[in-house]
C-alpha cells in the first residue's frame, strides 16, 4: 500500500484533468497528513514538502479549510533560524 492518495483521473481528452478533481485531490492530501499529525499540527512548508505542493498552493488549500472551519492553529513551531511555523491541526467537533 503506498503513502501516496492516488492522483485525479484524466478526462480522456487531450489528456487532461479537471482542474476541480485536482484541487479536491490536493485538499485531500493536505487533509490526510493533518489528521496523521495530531495535536501537534504540522505546518505549512511540512505539508508543501511532504505533498509536493508549492508553499503558496499549500497556503491556499489551508485558507480554505481553516475558514471553513476544519482547520485551527496548534501553536508555533521551534525556529530553524526565521520566523517560527504556525502548525496547523484539525478542529474538533
Amino acid at each position: 500500500m503506498s503513502d501516496v492518495a492516488e492522483g485525479p483521473r484524466h478526462t480522456g481528452k487531450r489528456g487532461g484533468v479537471r482542474l476541480a478533481d485536482l484541487r479536491g485531490h490536493n485538499t485531500a492530501l493536505v487533509l490526510d497528513l493533518v489528521r496523521g499529525a495530531g495535536r501537534d499540527g504540522i505546518s505549512r512548508p511540512e505539508l508543501a514538502l511532504r505533498t509536493g505542493l508549492t508553499v503558496q498552493a499549500v497556503s491556499k488549500i489551508t485558507g480554505r479549510l481553516r475558514e471553513a472551519g476544519l482547520l485551527a492553529a496548534a501553536g508555533r513551531q521551534e525556529s530553524t533560524g526565521g520566523k517560527p511555523a504556525t502548525a496547523l491541526r484539525l478542529v474538533r467537533e
